[in-house]
């Protein structure tokens, strides 16, 4: 009887060890489970990250196209104001194109779901500050140009322009008198300022975006061998300015034409 007994022990310790074993490789299993999950949850959200910010990118090159639009022509009534030249036709696309300060911001979807999710989800601290750093510097150049807009729009082309075309023409109805409006010089003053601020926020956001889909590309493992259409440059300048320096440059080659 003892030895039947102590087979019996043996024998319950042993399904007890095979029944404990079976819960830990179960558990093993899930826990794997989850985070096979997280990260290709992981993965989607990176993806959606970095074709979000490249379609900022195409968009920002827009923006800037308008933007020395708007500093360019801006500049060129200064000047005629400034030397009281005579009115041209050829005037009419300018005095349309100062309130070209346009600012595109960035598609915020992506930060929303990241967010809500857990933005913490991204496992790389860097990529997570230069992410939030981005989308903050989208929302504060926002608003740069509405003082210009606001004062062009209310006061200046209901007051001293009989037809108004968006992006394209405006015919003044009296050049003299325009000339003398103190708003109006004012408000080329404004188109100047914001082109010109706007124009720096546009370099840095570049730049930002540039760093952000380098780090992208580090954490992203999937779909590796898809060739992308990249609408960005891969290189990037060490600092800012020297960009802006750049860009100014080509601006007052611009005006001088």
């Amino acid at each position: 009887m003892e030895n039947k007994t102590g087979k019996y022990l043996k024998y319950a310790i042993g399904e007890i060890v095979l029944v404990v074993i079976g819960i830990l490789i179960a558990l093993q299993l899930n826990n794997a489970n989850e985070d096979w999950k997280k990260e290709e949850l992981r993965q989607e959200l990176l993806l959606e990250l970095k074709y979000s910010i490249m379609a900022d990118t195409v968009r920002l090159n827009v923006e800037k196209k308008d933007i020395r639009k708007a500093f360019v022509n801006a500049k060129k009534l200064k000047k005629v104001i400034s030397e009281d030249l005579p009115y041209t036709k050829s005037l009419d696309s300018s005095f349309a194109k100062i309130v070209l300060v346009n600012t595109y911001e960035a598609d915020y979807k992506t930060l929303e779901r990241l967010l809500n999710i857990g933005i913490e989800i991204i496992g790389d601290k860097t990529l997570i500050e230069e992410m939030l750093h981005y989308y903050d510097d989208s929302k504060n150049s926002s608003n740069i140009g509405d003082k210009t807009k606001k004062l062009l729009y209310e006061r200046i082309y209901p007051n001293h322009f009989i037809s108004f075309e968006s992006r394209e023409q405006a015919v003044p109805e009296d050049f003299e008198k325009l000339k003398k409006s103190n708003d109006f010089r004012i408000s080329l003053d404004y188109s100047i300022a914001a082109a010109n601020k706007l124009l720096e926020r546009s370099v840095h956001r570049k730049n930002l975006a540039i760093e952000i889909l380098k780090m992208l590309d580090k954490n992203i493992t999937i779909n590796k061998n898809k060739k992308d259409e990249n609408p960005y440059v891969r290189t990037i300048n060490k600092n800012d300015s020297i960009d802006i320096a750049r860009e100014m440059d080509q601006l007052k080659k611009m005006i001088n034409k």
